[in-house]
């Protein structure tokens, strides 16, 4: 491996400490358990910061939901968008890289995962540090750091990993376990309306 390349992780994460299986899912669907479908989406959307392998990466290079140059991203936070605030507060946090070459030398498995997602043009796309990253890779703010950062990552179809993270495999797995509950309420939902 060379320097500039991202070491892939092969460990495996032990789903039964985690919360949520298809069995309770199915079990809660077959009672109508809206409440508690509800509440397991919550549960699902917060993945254990057990996980975390305490790299530095995302902090290292971020993005803004995935592919937003730094303009845009400064275009959102002046404007009456429901991520105004989000924005905001990201362009507070990190500070934006001179170009993506620069970005590449640390992180082009990365790099190549944000760009083939990209919904616009991936030259424009803008990456990020984190200001409050240490020279050792760790938070200097982590006690105190904002609850965006608390709460990374988000499972969601659109999240994008860095190679190895932790977080990648049960968020990918939680995601599903989202999706098949909302495909099921949305199901309910009609059937009742019709």
């Amino acid at each position: 491996m060379t320097s500039n390349q991202e070491p892939e992780d092969t460990s495996l994460v032990d789903v039964t400490a985690l919360p949520s299986s298809s069995a309770d899912i199915d079990a809660m669907m077959a009672r109508d358990d809206f409440s508690g479908l509800s509440a397991k989406i919550e549960a699902l959307m917060k993945l254990p910061q057990s996980l975390c392998k305490i790299r530095g990466n995302c902090c290292r290079v971020a993005t803004f939901k995935g592919s937003l140059s730094y303009e845009d991203i400064c275009a959102l936070a002046h404007s009456d968008h429901k991520d105004a605030q989000n924005a905001k507060d990201f362009v507070t946090l990190f500070e934006p890289y001179a170009s993506q070459d620069a970005v590449r030398q640390i992180a082009p498995v990365f790099v190549d995962r944000v760009r083939a997602a990209a919904d616009g043009d991936p030259d424009a796309i803008s990456f990020f540090k984190c200001r409050f990253l240490g020279e050792g890779g760790g938070c200097l703010v982590h006690e105190d750091r904002p609850t965006g950062c608390r709460a990374y990552p988000f499972p969601h179809e659109k999240t994008i990993y860095h190679p190895g993270c932790g977080f990648e495999r049960q968020g990918r797995q939680n995601w599903k376990q989202v999706q098949t509950i909302v495909a099921f309420l949305e199901r309910r939902l009609s059937e009742f309306a019709g």
